[in-house]
């Protein structure tokens, strides 16, 4: 097993209930956070990622992606906060991202759901092509600031 394990799953993401699914799954983590959404009583950080959809001049059948990091060792919890953190900034600038910090399995993992249409009307949408090369840049991004890790990508049940 690879130290760093980047996934996504070979699944749809198109319904119509899967921004209930994905946010509601990665939100009800201890720890969550993410970026271009606030918290609010008036519209749920779900509304706010269908309004991203809504809006785009796009078309897509994925409405948002779920991708996770599985780690062979115990990190702390801050260290896993900063990681998924430092993350998020680097899709925060076109489109929305949640993350969420798992700590119950014995592989503590990160869990993150991008939204496949940015909130840049104009801007495209996350593709399954486009969306490999964004893991594979965070692939190689991992690698640089943990040189003695081995960090694997597998996406959509394909290693690559």
């Amino acid at each position: 097993m690879s130290d760093i394990r980047i996934e996504t799953s070979d699944g749809s993401y198109g319904n119509e209930d899967v921004y209930n699914n994905v946010i509601g799954y990665i939100s009800n983590k201890t720890y969550w956070g993410g970026y271009g959404f606030y918290c609010s009583p008036d519209i749920s950080v779900i509304e706010q990622f269908k309004a991203s959809e809504t809006y785009s001049r796009h078309m897509n059948d994925q409405k948002i992606w779920h991708f996770w990091i599985t780690f062979s060792r115990r990190w702390s919890e801050n260290e896993l906060l900063n990681l998924a953190d430092h993350i998020a900034q680097l899709f925060s600038s076109e489109y929305q991202i949640i993350y969420g910090v798992d700590m119950e399995e014995r592989n503590p993992h990160l869990h993150f759901g991008i939204n496949a249409f940015s909130y840049h009307p104009d801007h495209p949408v996350l593709t399954p092509e486009f969306m490999h090369s964004c893991l594979e840049n965070l692939q190689n991004i991992l690698r640089r600031w943990y040189p003695c890790e081995t960090v694997t990508l597998q996406f959509r049940g394909k290693k690559g």
